[in-house]
């Protein structure tokens, strides 16, 4: 079940007020269009009425995909009291997969995942590893990088790279067998999900590798 509220913006440009849908809770059952929105990161584009400014305005929200049993906690800037208090209003969370993302870009990323069947920790070593590759490439740091797509017929999985100096995305990938190699790490570390809405990203990635190295 999706909710909306509305509420007044300010523009920051001519300060004139209007009224904004924000959607703070999504289910992919019943708006399904909204999921969309989300992946062409479109959902919280705004243009002020009066002048015709446009921002993006990213606020938290809860995405739900009840099929997969998966909740998403967009939460830019949240702190874990916040975390705590959104767990004791909806118990029936606990019986699902939990993750928080910071950005708009990570909440698509993570979607994509989850929709192409996969773990989201297991994709996490294998675009760790691959970051490395693509530093050691360019000589560059990379600021983000980005699941793309898995193709088992292919035998591919393939990432997106921001490298600094670039003014384009690097695309990289590699066989499957690196990711299925990430899920075998993962059974022999004994992984399991926390209690919360749990961050999984490459800074986990990088622990749970040297740990296995260990």
């Amino acid at each position: 079940m999706s909710t909306c509220i509305s509420k007044e913006i300010g523009c920051p440009q001519c300060g004139s007020s209007s009224k904004r849908q924000m959607w703070i809770g999504i289910g992919t059952v019943s708006n399904p269009e909204l999921q969309k929105q989300i992946l062409e990161e479109t959902l919280f584009d705004w243009t002020c009425p009066v002048c015709g400014y446009k921002a993006q305005m990213v606020y938290p929200l809860i995405y739900h995909d009840r099929a997969k049993g998966l909740m998403i906690y967009l939460a830019p800037g949240s702190s874990s009291e916040e975390l705590s208090g959104i767990l004791s209003q909806y118990p029936q969370m606990e019986q699902v997969m939990r993750r928080k993302v910071p950005t708009l870009a990570a909440l698509k990323e993570k979607i994509l995942i989850f929709d192409a069947g996969l773990d989201d920790v297991a994709v996490e070593m294998v675009k760790s590893a691959l970051t490395e590759l693509v530093e050691k490439k360019y000589q560059c740091k990379v600021t983000a990088g980005y699941f793309m797509a898995a193709d088992e017929s292919l035998d591919y999985i393939g990432f997106a790279f921001f490298v600094e100096g670039l003014e384009h995305p690097v695309r990289q990938g590699t066989a499957l067998e690196a990711y299925h190699k990430s899920v075998e790490i993962l059974k022999s570390l004994r992984y399991e999900d926390g209690p919360g809405f749990d961050v999984v990203d490459q800074e986990l990635a990088a622990n749970l590798l040297e740990e296995y190295q260990d």
